[in-house]
């Protein structure tokens, strides 16, 4: 490869440092949403199977709802699956921003190997005026 070839390559490319920022962003988010929706869909599980009422109850309480136990058991049972499906989702939410960080590191190592060892290419940065 030519030196104009890969100069040309190099000066087409995006920067990946902003979509970093964000993929990091998402990537810590998914993992408090993760945990939120982990411990949740645990707990309505507990709930609904030892019959306790410690969850649904409170909530049931602070808006005046009167539930059976046949009511409280599929209301613990139905969020809980659908907490611990959506604690799945953000996984591979996480396992995929994961990815994603590695690859764009990679990117960024293997530009600063190119301009520092090959000094005929140089990076154009765009500057915007204010």
């Amino acid at each position: 490869m030519k030196i104009k070839q890969l100069q040309s390559i190099l000066d087409q490319q995006p920067s990946v440092s902003g979509n970093t920022y964000f993929i990091f962003i998402v990537w810590g988010i998914s993992w408090l949403f993760a945990l939120v929706f982990l411990l949740l869909g645990i707990g309505l599980l507990l709930e609904s199977l030892l019959h306790y009422k410690i969850f649904l109850d409170t909530v049931a309480q602070k808006l005046h709802l009167v539930l059976t136990d046949e009511q409280r058991w599929n209301i613990s049972t139905s969020l809980g699956w659908l907490s611990l499906i959506l604690a799945f989702v953000f996984g591979a939410m996480i396992y995929i921003c994961k990815m994603v960080l590695v690859r764009n590191h990679f990117i960024i190592l293997l530009e600063e190997w190119l301009i520092s060892e090959i000094k005929e290419v140089e990076i154009n940065r765009k500057i915007s005026k204010k």
